[in-house]
């Protein structure tokens, strides 16, 4: 192979790599939207954008049990609650999707959830 054959192999590659990757950037920028799924008793109650810096209260049973959660700083924390053994309070904070936290007492769920409008594979056709 001569020098210049190796010089167009060498641009035609990095040509291929740069256009994959500037497909994948875009896609993975216009395809998510990341949320705060808050939910009582399996049913949501709230959905919140997770870049939205809020503090929102929760209350059941009319209003005897509550939990605080707080989103600020890319973090999502639940900074009080009424029930008894305070687990969901000693929670660290999440900010992945795909992150939960818990009050059992309360049947409350908090998860990260990346909405994605990209096709997603089951586990069939993985």
């Amino acid at each position: 192979m001569k020098k210049n054959d190796f010089i167009m192999v060498i641009a035609v590659l990095a040509i291929a790599i740069v256009g994959f990757v500037a497909i994948r950037g875009y896609q993975n920028q216009e395809a998510t939207q990341t949320y705060v799924v808050v939910k009582h008793d399996g049913k949501v109650i709230e959905k919140i954008l997770f870049n939205a810096e809020t503090e929102s209260q929760f209350e059941y049973a009319h209003g005897d049990e509550y939990n605080t959660i707080v989103i600020k700083d890319g973090l999502v924390t639940v900074e009080e609650a009424s029930c008894r053994d305070q687990i969901c309070v000693k929670t660290k904070s999440i900010s992945k999707n795909g992150e939960i936290i818990v009050c059992l007492p309360h049947k409350l769920t908090v998860e990260i959830y990346a909405e994605s409008s990209e096709i997603e594979l089951d586990g069939i056709a993985e």
